[in-house]
């Protein structure tokens, strides 16, 4: 799935009103498992000089950038997070690093059925096991166009519930932008690139 879909679940999932750190921790927990994309691809493209082509068919599925790709989306160490912040959950940090956690959860566990030949090793480090999903969210042949209805929807829902939730005229023009880009992201995907059946 797109970034910001993760962020608006888990923003729509677990945040609230007022929620000032406790909100913070939600973000940045929904966007730490894409972190190593970003990070890789600033290095990769401004530093190192890489190609585009080169970084997305060779680099992207060598040993490091998949081992980074799975300890950044590893499920058995976001569940070990996530524990700790529930048994020190009367602490403020316990709490933050309990709904970080649940972030990050939330994010793996919409991205873990829509990555085809680009799964990752979601239970490192105890082992380096792919679940290849018949589904993949960019892949026309594996059913982009639907995954692109669903996530669209999803978000729109989710957006809905955090324009109720947060009355701020900063956070509802960045929802309506959010809007806007779906719908455009969906109309290209259905009238310009049409899903084509595997």
């Amino acid at each position: 799935m797109q970034s910001p879909t993760h962020t608006l679940m888990a923003l729509a999932a677990l945040s609230k009103r007022d929620g000032g750190r406790r909100n913070w921790a939600v973000f940045w927990g929904s966007v730490i498992p894409d972190a190593f994309i970003y990070i890789g691809w600033l290095w990769l493209t401004f530093i190192k000089g890489e190609p585009q082509s080169r970084i997305w068919n060779e680099i992207y599925f060598d040993a490091p950038m998949q081992l980074a790709a799975s300890l950044f989306n590893s499920i058995p160490l976001f569940i070990m997070l996530a524990l700790l912040g529930w048994v020190k959950r009367a602490k403020t940090w316990g709490k933050l690093i309990f709904f970080f956690a649940l972030a990050g959860l939330i994010h793996i566990a919409f991205d873990l059925p829509v990555h085809n030949d680009d799964a990752y090793a979601y239970f490192r480090p105890f082992t380096d096991w792919r679940f290849i999903s018949p589904l993949s969210y960019w892949d026309v042949n594996h059913h982009a166009g639907l995954i692109s209805l669903i996530e669209t929807a999803i978000a729109l829902i989710s957006i809905f519930i955090l324009w109720r939730r947060f009355a701020q005229t900063w956070a509802h023009i960045l929802l309506l932008a959010l809007t806007i880009f779906y719908v455009a992201i969906t109309l290209s995907r259905l009238f310009l690139i049409p899903d084509i059946p595997s």
